[in-house]
């Protein structure tokens, strides 16, 4: 069976998303937006098509660090968002982070469940923004993290408009470079800064070239071993991955309700 490669991002396609980014605005009735921004590929991409959008004077980016934040994302995202002209702001979650790790946190526990702490400290923080200036949160997730579960529900997998969803990691890069996204941050390793060392990569133990185009295969309906075929992995990561898209279903879908009207007949 012949598949579709994946499809390479044009200037078009990045103009079909400032429209997007702009509309959804308009929709809205409102004509700013809130962005978490950490320093990675996701959220300065989105960051820059918001700015591009609704004029950088209608974006705020919040940078949320906690203790060991590398002083490196400091200074990247407040250069970008210098450079852009987007207002930016530090609100820095260490202290609640502490708070909500003391309450839940036990010995032994997964270090993700840190992880999804930080992360729905950060929703709370966006949100009371949003509130408070009339604005949109814009998520920056990606099909690839969407489709893996390699985001947290209700923490930066809340959002009410998710720009990326439709680009894999691989497609985020190219558009990156198309829009005007500084080199360094292109070419920064994917992380999500769960503890020292921590990789997208090394964590899923997959690339995200060879993620992609499995995942690219998979959702054109090709079997485990085309999967594999397509992205050079072998047949059991490509069964893998299947069952961690599909074990993820419930991270990208509104929460499940009954098929039938009970109540209302």
């Amino acid at each position: 069976m012949d598949f579709k490669e994946l499809h390479r991002i044009t200037r078009e396609d990045a103009d079909i998303l400032t429209t997007f980014v702009r509309e959804t605005a308009e929709r809205a009735h409102v004509r700013a937006a809130v962005v978490g921004i950490s320093g990675g590929i996701d959220s300065a991409v989105v960051v820059k098509l918001c700015a591009d959008a609704l004029g950088p004077e209608n974006v705020l980016a919040v940078f949320m660090p906690v203790s060991r934040t590398p002083q490196e994302d400091y200074r990247q995202t407040r250069e970008m968002c210098e450079a852009w002209g987007v207002r930016y702001e530090v609100v820095n979650i260490q202290s609640v982070t502490d708070v909500f790790s003391g309450m839940l946190i036990q010995e032994g526990d997964d270090p993700l469940q840190l992880g999804n702490i930080m992360a729905r400290c950060r929703m709370i923080v966006l949100y009371d923004k949003a509130k408070r200036d009339g604005r949109l949160v814009y998520g920056t997730s990606n099909l690839s993290e969407l489709l893996m579960g390699y985001m947290t529900k209700f923490g930066d997998g809340a959002e009410d408009v998710t720009p990326l969803y439709d680009l894999y990691k691989t497609q985020v890069w190219e558009l990156a470079r198309i829009i005007g996204v500084p080199d360094e941050i292109i070419t920064k390793t994917p992380t999500a800064g769960l503890w020292d060392g921590q990789t997208d990569e090394d964590e899923m133990g997959v690339t995200y070239l060879a993620l992609d185009k499995a995942l690219n295969v998979m959702e054109q309906g090709g079997s485990d071993s085309e999967m594999a075929g397509a992205a050079g992995i072998t047949v059991e990561k490509a069964a893998e991955i299947r069952a961690q898209v599909s074990r993820m279903a419930h991270k990208r879908n509104p929460a499940t309700r009954p098929d039938v009207c009970v109540g209302r007949n």
